[in-house]
């Protein structure tokens, strides 16, 4: 009996050293990671997608299944297609155009109709860049902005010529970022610049709004400037009164690095340190010495969030990002041409792709079918987990799926007479499977018939 009561008592303390070790291990993981929900700015905090990527993994999720050969029968394939075909039938009579696609993760296409439409895609197109990105620069990737000058601070804090903010375009960066690295210069011994504050933005390159979004997007949050000293969104938030109440709204920066440099060089002011000369803008020195140097979250978390809340603006900073990385030219059509390269390279088929921006907001984009289900199949290892839960998460928070609740990872896309929604479900016989749904100009609810024909297929 005592050396029974002494076993329990060794395997209660063993078991304790290891509940208390993993929960250690896994505090120390989400203490830097909880800081840095902040780089998503206030009004993307419900997605908490930084603390939940360090939360999900292949074993913890539960729509997690490894694929399965591809087993489907040709009578199981007929029954998917009706499925799908009775689903989508009541919005597809009078809709200008559609293209719908299911492929194994092994690659056999099972369900196809009219998968070589290339149609207009909107947030879905969000997918390229995010699959370009992540073969081009790597999950670890981060950004860099920094405060540079030629010189390191003497004894009597002055720092002679300029001091520059140098950005890498940081989609994340925000002015509590800049606010933290004033601070650290001032801890540093820093109170008087014999230049002035020069806001270097050359990194990226090309017009701050893409030519091909509509009029209508002027103005609004969502169509923000592309720059490499992106700060808050590039845009400037406000209180404004709605129906007698305060509300508050972000409009964009009209001149982000003039803009930027005003307002850290107000910051400057605050915190004691006196630049001799107005704030300004331009290229700085090859040979500086860095007085501090911020990085963003790993672009993989970057990208869970673009994928989560549908962020324009992020997807088009990495699209100019991309474009330095693979082609040298850091604007748009250089980011355009990497995507075309990774594509092609990853043997996708590209049926009618046309492609403007990298979120999916320009009207002009097309893209098929075959050619998102095709990338979704070929990147699933990388993919998967940045998409939110339907039903659960994000965009797809208020999707009402039934059966393919929790066994879908997808993201959606909406513009004026466009819905789209591409992803992975996990079925019940077959293990997952990747799936495009686009849908343009429909007089009916094609959301509705999109959740519904995930929900069947999630049965096969």
């Amino acid at each position: 009996m005592a050396f029974v009561v002494l076993l329990a008592i060794v395997a209660i303390g063993v078991l304790f050293a290891k509940l208390h070790s993993a929960s250690r291990a896994l505090s120390q993981d989400l203490v830097p990671c909880a800081r840095l929900t902040q780089f998503s700015g206030e009004r993307a905090l419900n997605n908490t997608s930084c603390v939940a990527g360090k939360l999900r993994s292949r074993e913890s999720d539960r729509s997690f299944a490894p694929a399965s050969p591809d087993s489907w029968s040709n009578d199981e394939r007929n029954r998917l297609r009706g499925a799908l075909q009775s689903a989508f039938a009541p919005v597809l009579d009078g809709a200008t155009g559609w293209s719908f696609a299911v492929i194994s993760t092994g690659g056999r296409t099972i369900f196809d109709d009219r998968a070589d439409r290339a149609v207009a895609p909107a947030s879905v197109q969000k997918l390229v860049v995010a699959a370009t990105a992540l073969d081009a620069l790597g999950p670890a990737y981060r950004y860099q902005t920094l405060f540079a000058a030629q010189d390191a601070i003497d004894d009597q804090g002055e720092l002679a010529g300029n001091l520059w903010l140098i950005g890498s375009g940081d989609p994340s960066l925000t002015s509590d970022d800049l606010r933290n690295g004033i601070a650290m210069l001032a801890r540093a011994g820093l109170r008087r610049i014999s230049g002035a504050l020069v806001v270097d933005d050359t990194t990226l390159s090309g017009p701050p709004l893409n030519p091909h979004w509509g009029r209508d997007d002027n103005g609004q949050d969502y169509a923000a400037p592309t720059s490499a000293i992106s700060v808050d969104g590039d845009t400037i938030e406000s209180r404004q009164e709605v129906g007698g109440m305060q509300e508050r709204a972000w409009t964009p920066m009209q001149d982000v690095a003039r803009y930027v440099a005003g307002r850290v060089n107000g910051m400057m002011l605050e915190r004691g340190i006196t630049p001799a000369a107005p704030p300004a803008s331009g290229a700085a020195p090859l040979q500086s010495v860095v007085l501090w140097d911020h990085r963003s979250p790993p672009l993989q978390s970057l990208e869970t969030h673009m994928l989560f809340v549908s962020d324009n603006h992020y997807a088009e900073q990495l699209l100019r990002t991309v474009g330095e990385q693979v082609t040298g030219v850091a604007d748009d059509e250089g980011g355009l041409n990497a995507e075309r390269e990774f594509l092609g390279r990853s043997m996708v088929p590209l049926p009618g792709l046309r492609l403007f921006d990298g979120s999916g907001l320009s009207a002009d984009n097309r893209v098929a079918a075959i050619t998102l289900a095709r990338l979704l199949a070929d990147r699933e290892a990388t993919l998967y987990l940045l998409l939110p839960r339907g039903g659960r998460d994000g965009t797809l928070r208020d999707y009402d799926f039934t059966t393919a609740l929790g066994r879908v990872r997808a993201k959606s896309g909406h513009l004026s007479n466009v819905s789209a929604l591409a992803g992975y479900v996990t079925t019940m016989h077959h293990g997952r499977v990747a799936f495009a749904f686009l849908i343009n100009g429909s007089p009916g609810d094609p959301d509705a018939a999109i959740v519904r024909a995930v929900d069947r297929l999630a049965t096969f």
